[in-house]
């Protein structure tokens, strides 16, 4: 029964640090211009308990499994770059950045770039999911 007991004290501990993470992704997410002129998607929260190169290695792979192809990567600066192509959108891709800062030996500070040419539009809540979803992945 006690261990059962830690299982689930550690359980709801992770899950409320996710939620944090969560809602700094949240609080902090912008949007700047507009469906003619194009826009950018920005967010970034802080992952405690997770050191930086954990930290990328999780976004990375998250990142792949969401159907992002990685055009760059430099894990030494804990930057990823990656791209999708735009439907209807006669070979254009919307980029994505992502850069993993250390902010101390287990804590990082994740932020995310997303940017759309005039004329091609997303979904600002599915792009606050994705973005939540990938700070997420850190914690995981």
């Amino acid at each position: 029964m006690l261990k059962s007991k830690y299982i689930l004290s550690a359980f709801a501990l992770l899950s409320v640090q996710v939620f944090s993470d969560t809602e700094q992704c949240k609080t902090n997410f912008t949007k700047e211009g507009g469906f003619l002129s194009g826009t950018t998607f920005k967010t970034w929260a802080e992952v405690e308990g997770v050191d930086s190169t954990e930290a990328f290695k999780k976004i990375y792979l998250q990142t792949v499994k969401d159907g992002w192809k990685i055009t760059s990567s430099d894990k030494e600066m804990g930057i990823i770059s990656a791209a999708q192509d735009v439907s209807y959108g006669n070979g254009k891709s919307a980029p994505l950045n992502i850069v993993v800062e250390k902010l101390s030996a287990n804590d990082s500070k994740i932020f995310i770039t997303y940017s759309l040419s005039g004329g091609v539009k997303s979904p600002e809540k599915a792009v606050i999911e994705s973005f939540c979803k990938t700070i997420g992945a850190a914690k995981l």
